[in-house]
């Protein structure tokens, strides 16, 4: 397995994706990470692929103890340039997010028929959601709307969120594996 993974790092570097490695463990789910969906977003309930539309935080970590390793994925953009923060965040997180389905069709591929990605940001690939999703092929919640405090893993791993650089914004997906 460790050559399998070893080539989801190799596409991950020529997607440019920056690529951890992650134990489950290290992953911390928590009930106020998905309250600031409810409470912050002014999309919630506007997409099939976040809250209260997908799992619950409880069901997500039953799943999550169902795998046992995960890969970090962070495309970062110069944003420096844009006048509109909130269009270019929609236009980079859902190139970022194409590639990192890309890597997880390239995971199953490579054995891991489980592999499920979490993608950055919500969902974005049609303008508004249906009744019922037009691209269920391509439906993925946010690590947040489950739970996902990605300012801890993020540090964990040496690294760090700026939330109020408008320079420097951060796409970030979580590939589980098993």
């Amino acid at each position: 397995m460790k050559k399998e993974i070893q080539s989801l790092f190799d596409k991950a570097k020529e997607l440019n994706l920056s690529a951890f490695m992650l134990d489950v463990s290290d992953i911390d789910v928590e009930n106020r990470v998905r309250m600031k969906c409810a409470y912050g977003c002014r999309g919630y309930g506007k997409r099939l692929s976040c809250p209260p539309h997908i799992i619950s935080i409880d069901e997500f970590r039953k799943v999550l103890n169902e795998y046992s390793s995960a890969i970090l994925l962070i495309e970062e953009h110069d944003t420096s340039g844009e006048k509109g923060i909130l269009k270019a965040w929609s236009r980079l997180r859902k190139g970022s997010f194409h590639k990192m389905l890309e890597l997880e069709h390239t995971a199953f591929r490579h054995g891991f028929v489980y592999a499920q990605l979490l993608r950055p940001g919500a969902c974005n690939e049609c303008d508004t959601c249906a009744e019922q999703c037009n691209k269920p092929e391509m439906r993925r919640f946010p690590p947040e709307a489950v739970g996902i405090n990605l300012s801890i893993l993020m540090e964990k791993k040496g690294l760090e969120i700026e939330y109020c650089n408008f320079n420097r914004v951060k796409c970030i997906g979580i590939l589980l594996l098993e």
